[in-house]
C-alpha cells in the first residue's frame, strides 16, 4: 500500500544491492561499486457512483433497508479495488524495465509447462519447481541472490480443494510422504481467477510484485450525502482515487 500527492504518474525506482564487499589492500583502499536501477509507474484515476432516494421511500422505509449506504458502498469499493488488482495481474502487464510481460521465461517466473495443482504427484511437483524457481532469483546486477521464499498460493475457485491439500500437514507414515509445504504456505482463493492457472508468492513486505496507491489526501473511499433541494429525498456518493501498478 502506497499513497500519491496527485494524479500525475508515480515513478518507482529499485536499486540494485551494492555486491558483496571487497577485501581491502595492504595499502587500505577501498574500491568503489556501483548500483544498478530500474522504475516502474503508473497513475492513479477516479472511481465513484451516485444513489438518490425519495422522501416517500424513506419515511416508508422500516426495515432500514437504505439506511446501510455507507457499508455497502464500502464493499463494493473494496471490490472495484480487488477488480483493478486482479485485472491487472491476469492481464500479464508489461514492465517498463524491459518491455517484457511480468511473467515471462527469460524473468524464470513462468512455468515453462504447467500443471494443475490436482494431478496426481504432478501438482506437488509443480509447486517444487515453482520454490525452486524463486529461492533462484537474482537482484537487478544479475548476480547477487535475493532467497526469495514462498509465503502466499494464490489458485481460483476451480483449484481451491486441491490447493488446500498442499499446505496442510498430514501425518506422514513414512518418510516419502511427508509434506514439505507443511505450515510454510498460506492460500489465497480468488473468485476472479475462472481457470486452473496458480501463482505463489513472496512475502509482499520484502520482495512486493502489486503496489496500490489512494490520493495521499483521501485514502479510502470518500462518502457524502445531502438532502435534495429541487427533489424531496436524499443523495448518497462515494468517489474513490485509486491506482495499482506492477512494480
Amino acid at each position: 500500500r502506497s499513497t500519491m500527492a496527485d494524479f500525475r504518474p508515480g515513478t518507482r525506482l529499485k536499486l540494485s544491492d551494492i555486491g558483496t564487499l571487497e577485501k581491502v589492500s595492504e595499502s587500505g583502499e577501498i574500491t568503489h561499486t556501483s548500483r544498478g536501477e530500474a522504475s516502474e509507474s503508473y497513475a492513479l484515476d477516479t472511481y465513484a457512483t451516485q444513489f438518490a432516494i425519495s422522501r416517500k421511500a424513506l419515511i416508508n422505509d422500516d426495515l432500514g433497508a437504505f439506511r446501510d449506504w455507507g457499508s455497502t458502498a464500502g464493499r463494493m469499493a473494496a471490490e472495484t479495488e480487488a477488480n483493478l488488482i486482479l485485472n491487472l495481474l491476469l492481464s500479464n502487464p508489461t514492465m517498463g524495465e524491459d518491455g517484457k510481460a511480468l511473467f515471462h521465461a527469460d524473468h524464470g517466473n513462468l512455468a515453462s509447462t504447467g500443471a494443475a495443482l490436482g494431478d496426481a504427484g504432478a501438482g506437488l511437483t509443480a509447486l517444487s519447481g515453482a520454490r525452486l524457481a524463486l529461492r533462484g532469483m537474482k537482484a537487478l546486477d544479475g548476480k547477487t541472490p535475493i532467497n526469495a521464499t514462498p509465503k502466499f498460493l494464490l489458485v481460483g475457485p476451480e483449484q481451491e480443494t486441491e490447493a488446500e491439500k498442499l499446505p496442510a500437514e498430514i501425518a506422514a507414515a513414512t518418510v516419502d510422504e511427508v509434506n514439505p509445504f507443511a505450515k510454510r504456505l498460506s492460500l489465497l482463493v480468488e473468485p476472479r481467477i475462472t481457470d486452473n492457472q496458480w501463482f505463489v508468492f513472496a512475502d509482499p513486505a520484502q520482495l512486493p510484485v502489486l503496489e496500490y496507491s489512494y490520493l495521499s489526501s483521501a485514502q479510502g473511499p470518500q462518502m457524502a450525502s445531502r438532502e435534495g433541494w429541487d427533489v424531496l429525498g436524499m443523495e448518497f456518493r462515494v468517489v474513490l482515487d485509486f491506482g495499482c501498478g506492477a512494480v
